[in-house]
């Protein structure tokens, strides 16, 4: 076959670039870029709004001052004991006798079963003191665990002086007794700690260190010198709480001569007057009271928590807080727009190309007003823009115009950082309570962090 039969067919291998792939390449390089930068971006987190309120109650750790009389023994020997701690008592009544020998204790020595006289209310007694003890336990507070140890023994020692007094009334050989009369009535408890004599006037920071503080208990089980105190009498029920206080807590409660409050969280409320003391090392409240002694007889140290009413509002982090610059222009400068009665409007003197002054109305947005000005986004205006009131016809340049600042969040419904206006009510660690009748409503999405995005920015 001759080579001159054959036909070689060349193919056109450049490749027509048109419009449709033109377009299809633009399109997925800007999808390739917007992925490289959202990659790279930091996310943005948000924070829904929630309804909440915030304890205004003040809480005062203070001192129980009394009249307290210290009775003392005039023979040695062991203390068998006739009323419980924080019982009444009339004046030359027996408190407690003196047993010189100790023959008398050795009545129960011939029990052959302590424990059955022991009944199920005792144990329960002795139970609810460690629970309470566990309760209030913290790592903070452990020399309380000392009192605790003096009150279990002093339950204990009351319990085994009951079963004592059961014996002693079923023998008649009780000439070994010398007997112990209160020369007042009143309150009786079994614990010193030095306190005693204070009065209000005595009371100082050093009295408020828990740490320092000794109690000791009367009732010890042990053989008993004398001229040794054994008891402590309370005549009156008169008695006064005196407590460190600052001068916010004072401007809290100034606007009334009594107040409300609760004793070591009581189910009870307390409402008596006051007084503010200033000692030559701070300040302290003053509580006389005339009731309730009795309930915290064998108590030094109160917690009083002063009730005042809550406030209400929108909790929101103290993180999404930011500081906005906003104009502040005179009342005189806004006036109503065409149909339409409400003065929210400001008119911009506008130079056209024939140099004729134009008149234009814009509607910024208002974010507070006082009686002189109205406080404005200043993204309403450019820098160039003159504003004019047209009732006295006098003009002012937006480049001097006076500033300030408000606080706000930046709003997250609407996929833009939109800045919205808050007033805060109070602050409280991390958050803040504001006022929920604003702009803010609850269940808005805000930014979390305001630092992390600016006003009007995309944020998806």
């Amino acid at each position: 076959m001759s080579n001159n039969n054959q036909k070689i067919v060349k193919f056109n291998r450049d490749i027509k670039v048109n419009a449709a792939t033109c377009i299809i390449a633009a399109i997925l390089l800007y999808v390739v870029i917007c992925v490289v930068i959202a990659s790279r971006k930091e996310p943005i987190t948000t924070y829904k709004v929630n309804k909440s309120n915030i304890s205004n109650n003040i809480t005062l750790e203070g001192i129980a001052l009394r009249d307290e009389e210290v009775i003392s023994t005039t023979k040695s020997g062991y203390i068998c004991y006739y009323i419980r701690d924080g019982e009444k008592i009339q004046k030359n009544s027996t408190v407690c006798s003196v047993d010189e020998t100790g023959q008398i204790y050795n009545v129960i020595s011939d029990v052959d079963e302590y424990d059955a006289l022991l009944t199920k209310e005792d144990y329960d007694s002795i139970r609810a003191l460690i629970s309470l003890y566990k309760v209030d336990y913290s790592d903070s507070s452990f020399y309380q665990a000392y009192n605790f140890e003096n009150n279990l023994n002093n339950k204990v020692l009351e319990l085994n002086n009951e079963i004592l007094m059961q014996q002693i009334n079923d023998t008649t050989n009780t000439t070994a007794l010398t007997g112990i009369y209160s020369p007042y009535s009143g309150l009786v408890t079994y614990y010193i700690d030095g306190f005693e004599n204070h009065t209000v006037a005595d009371i100082n920071q050093g009295s408020f260190d828990k740490s320092k503080y000794s109690k000791q208990t009367l009732k010890t089980g042990d053989v008993v010198a004398t001229n040794s105190p054994i008891v402590k009498i309370v005549p009156s029920e008169k008695w006064n709480i005196v407590a460190p206080i600052t001068q916010e807590q004072i401007s809290a409660i100034s606007d009334s001569e009594y107040i409300n409050f609760k004793i070591n969280n009581s189910s009870y409320e307390v409402y008596m007057p006051y007084e503010i003391i200033n000692g030559a090392d701070g300040t302290y409240i003053n509580i006389s009271l005339d009731k309730y002694m009795s309930n915290f007889v064998s108590e030094r140290y109160l917690t009083i928590e002063i009730l005042k009413k809550d406030d209400t509002g929108l909790k929101i982090p103290v993180s999404a807080i930011v500081d906005k610059d906003v104009y502040k222009i005179p009342i005189s400068y806004f006036s109503a727009g065409s149909n339409q009665s409400n003065a929210n409007r400001i008119n911009i003197q506008i130079l056209d190309e024939n140099g004729e002054i134009t008149i234009k109305q814009v509607a910024p947005t208002i974010y507070d007003s006082d009686e002189e000005y109205c406080y404005v986004d200043p993204l309403a205006f450019s820098a160039t823009d003159v504003l004019l009131d047209i009732n006295s016809n006098k003009t002012i340049a937006v480049s001097l115009l006076t500033t300030s600042q408000i606080q706000g969040v930046y709003s997250a419904n609407r996929g833009t950082a939109e800045f919205k206006k808050i007033t805060i009510i109070k602050t409280v660690d991390e958050f803040a309570l504001i006022e929920s009748d604003e702009d803010l409503k609850i269940y808005d999405n805000i930014i979390l962090d305001s630092s992390t995005v600016k006003e009007n920015q995309i944020i998806y």
